[in-house]
């Protein structure tokens, strides 16, 4: 799949994307000092509604109007249909329950969970393509198989420091058998890894269908997601600082919550940080024509 780069197609619409993400990083950084306050609040649905729009201008520069949609319509069917089926019957997440949520939730699957996945998955699956493609932009051969599961364990990792914060100290859902990290058992990483895979090895069968813009062939399109993805990883310095006194219980045992969030510190440079640097040097270590430098 060759990107076309004449012309100006998508130049607009990138310094959108950055415009955008300038807003979010401010409101993201407002919600994190001000966490607990109605003024966080506010900035946290802000800076949520900030990276949906990226992730849909961003998406439609990767594959056009018709790949953005079927990227949503494949990772929100598999993540509501995984999470339904892990409420009712276990698999593959553990049984758990979602106590936080704001509107429906139909078969106990709150909306905002579903846009989750799609929002953080775009990320995670444009980091994946930086790393295991000489040109990122090229869908075909073995990355079509490689590519879902590197992107897998990417969004994965995004849940690794967040889960036991979610679960223990903000209760916005909880596990019927607490265990592992925090009271977060192994089952719900392992669910993670295989709905994130499940949904991206179906759109990447998918993927050498749609055609990017001239703007996917430029180094800011993929360097904006690079630095989204490390700029979500300093919610936790921020939050560790802020750790309130005391601690929780889960599963019969007590966690002192300020270990929490410095766990999630320490875990967040391995797996939110780290793919995010690698996937950075992939792109600087470009030298071919599959990136260039111009705005």
């Amino acid at each position: 799949m060759g990107v076309t780069r004449s012309g100006s197609d998508g130049a607009i619409q990138l310094r959108l994307c950055w415009a955008l993400a300038a807003v979010w990083l401010t409101a993201f950084l407002f919600s994190q000092v001000q966490a607990g306050l109605p003024t966080g609040a506010y900035a946290g649905a802000a800076q949520g509604l900030m990276l949906a729009l990226i992730v849909v201008v961003h998406g439609w520069l990767a594959y056009g109007w018709k790949g953005l949609g079927a990227y949503v319509l494949i990772v929100a069917t598999v993540a509501f249909s995984l999470e339904a089926c892990s409420i009712a019957t276990g698999f593959p997440f553990g049984y758990y329950t979602h106590y936080l949520a704001i509107g429906p939730k139909p078969l106990g699957v709150p909306i905002p969970v579903v846009i989750g996945y799609v929002v953080l998955g775009w990320f995670g699956w444009t980091l994946a393509r930086l790393i295991t493609r000489d040109d990122p932009s090229n869908a075909g051969g073995l990355t079509r198989f490689t590519t879902p599961i590197v992107a897998s364990f990417i969004l994965a990792g995004y849940d690794y420091p967040y889960d036991p914060i979610g679960s223990a100290v903000l209760n916005m859902y909880a596990y019927r058998h607490p265990s592992g990290q925090f009271g977060v058992p192994l089952t719900n990483y392992l669910g993670w890894l295989f709905t994130g895979w499940v949904f991206f090895q179906l759109f990447a069968l998918l993927e050498n269908r749609f055609r990017p813009s001239a703007a996917a062939g430029r180094r800011g399109f993929w360097l904006l997601p690079c630095l989204i993805w490390l700029g979500i990883a300093l919610q936790y310095p921020i939050l560790f600082a802020a750790a309130p006194a005391g601690t929780v219980e889960r599963g019969g045992r007590s966690f002192v919550v300020a270990d929490i969030y410095e766990a999630a510190v320490a875990g967040s440079l391995f797996t939110v940080v780290f793919p995010a640097l690698i996937a950075l040097i992939r792109l600087y270590a470009r030298r071919d024509a599959s990136v260039v430098d111009s705005a």
